[in-house]
């Protein structure tokens, strides 16, 4: 096995648990934070959930983008016909805007269903 393909598939398994983690914090964050709403005693410790998750958020993201600056970029193919670029709306093209606004709408939604089944 080529010691190059072995540690981009390290990379790219550790990519994806970064992504589940932070999909998990982030849903276990909402139930700990609804939880500890009602609960006086408990309700202290909002600031020091916030601060971690924050303090969470920023190394995994710091480290999802060192494994992305790490990446090798693609070689520029010479273009023999002039292609029209699609107009970018705020920087992204038409279907990357969609996806975003999918998957935006989807999370408001699932934290708000989330958050009406922890009441």
């Amino acid at each position: 096995m080529n010691s190059t393909s072995a540690r981009r598939k390290a990379e790219a398994v550790l990519e994806y648990a970064l992504y589940a983690a932070i999909l998990m914090m982030t849903i276990s964050g909402a139930f700990l934070y609804k939880a500890i709403v009602h609960d006086p005693l408990l309700s202290a410790f909002t600031t020091y959930l916030i601060v971690a998750y924050l303090v969470f958020l920023a190394l995994a993201f710091s480290q999802l983008n060192r494994l992305h600056r790490r990446r090798p970029k693609p070689e520029p193919r010479p273009l023999t016909y002039a292609v029209k670029s699609p107009r970018a709306i705020l920087g992204l093209t038409p279907a990357q805007l969609a996806i975003v606004a999918f998957v935006f709408v989807t999370a408001c939604v699932t934290f708000t269903w989330a958050l009406s089944i922890a009441r």
